[in-house]
């Protein structure tokens, strides 16, 4: 469906002016990271991989309830917080804002591009994961919505897991003769490490804002 999903943000949605995307549930509640670390890395991955860029600038704001009295460990002098908020800023001037908490009954695993002519959501527990949200203002129509529908991108009929090991074989041949790294190479592991301790909210207070110049080259080989 990601794959499926860039090339619908290529043809649907028009001029890309924003991002959003929400994970929340009822836990599972983590011991050793916080909401930043467990569920941050899904949407940045489909973000950096729909857009084909990575960000230049990252804030990030948490709040804790559940483990404020955890300041042993070495990421997170400030607990674990249970809600963050994270900003991510593009080379292209688009900016995506992630919702993510594990103290939320109303489990959402959802993601949004909007763009001046729809909007492309990506919704991992709907019956129909991925639809375009047809409709935008025309000149001269006083605000008034045009072109309203919906499209619903049909799901490539394969077993999830067998396409991941066919890409897998894919690209391991690739890297023996064109010397070219999996999408899901460790060094976006790696480089999202670092790029997820410099916006840790407890950082500094309740948040923390960073560039992210020195992790963009290991960011975009990891996409290659």
């Amino acid at each position: 469906m990601v794959e499926q999903g860039k090339a619908a943000l290529a043809e649907a949605v028009g001029q890309r002016r924003y991002g959003y995307a929400a994970r929340t549930n009822l836990g599972p509640v983590r011991q050793d990271v916080d909401a930043l670390w467990d569920l941050a890395i899904h949407d940045l991955a489909i973000f950096n991989y729909w857009l084909g860029e990575t960000p230049v600038q990252v804030s990030a704001q948490g709040q804790t309830w559940l483990q404020s009295d955890v300041t042993d460990l070495p990421h997170f002098p400030a607990g674990l917080a249970d809600l963050v908020w994270v900003k991510l800023v593009y080379p292209s001037g688009f900016e995506a804002t992630l919702h993510l908490c594990w103290l939320n009954a109303d489990k959402q695993r959802r993601l949004a591009v909007v763009g001046d002519r729809a909007t492309l959501i990506f919704d991992e527990i709907s019956p129909t994961p991925l639809v375009v949200q047809q409709g935008y203002f025309q000149a001269g129509s006083g605000y008034q919505p045009q072109g309203l529908g919906q499209t619903v991108v049909e799901a490539i009929a394969a077993e999830p897991l067998r396409r991941v090991c066919e890409h897998l074989l894919t690209a391991l041949e690739q890297i023996s003769l064109l010397g070219c790294l999996l999408v899901g190479w460790g060094g976006f592991g790696a480089a999202a490490y670092r790029y997820f301790s410099l916006a840790e909210p407890g950082r500094a207070g309740c948040g923390y804002s960073c560039d992210t110049g020195c992790l963009r080259a290991g960011l975009k080989a990891s996409l290659r």
